[in-house]
């Protein structure tokens, strides 16, 4: 039998999506932290991904962080590094750091999906300095570049 954790400084989040607050990643594509860093003791991030029809999540990789998607609902066109797929319900893409990935909605349903971010030290930040950015109409990529490492192709 494997011995119990006696202490560990992460904490048990229990949430329904709709409560988590949102950030506007880009026109009609928002996420929201699920499961926060303070919860993970920053080894990952928790989001949840909503994507309505003809939203995109814009080209770009990360230069600290491995991103993994799982689509819920809905169907997706998607770019990893150079390879081209439709991933609907069920499937799951998994980015490595230094991957680039491009997703947009074709479909006329809206798209759900969860995403883990390895670790998740700075994504709660990225999202909302990007959320920040595209609610005011100026974009600075050189900002994200150098502060979340996240790199816009």
């Amino acid at each position: 039998m494997a011995d119990k954790i006696e202490a560990t400084r992460k904490q048990v989040v229990i949430q329904h999506w709709d409560g988590s607050k949102k950030y506007m990643m880009a026109p009609n594509e928002y996420v929201g932290v699920v499961v926060g860093k303070e919860a993970t003791d920053g080894e990952y991030v928790i989001s949840d991904g909503v994507m309505a029809p003809g939203g995109a999540v814009p080209d770009h990789y990360h230069k600290w962080e491995d991103q993994t998607f799982h689509i819920l609902q809905g169907t997706v066109d998607a770019k990893i590094g150079d390879t081209w797929v439709s991933a609907g319900a069920g499937d799951t893409i998994h980015c490595p750091r230094g991957v680039s990935h491009y997703m947009k909605n074709n479909s006329d349903q809206t798209v759900r999906m969860i995403s883990y971010i390895f670790p998740g030290d700075r994504a709660e930040a990225f999202m909302a300095e990007t959320s920040r950015q595209n609610e005011g109409g100026e974009q600075d990529f050189e900002l994200i570049e150098r502060e979340f490492g996240v790199v816009y192709l």
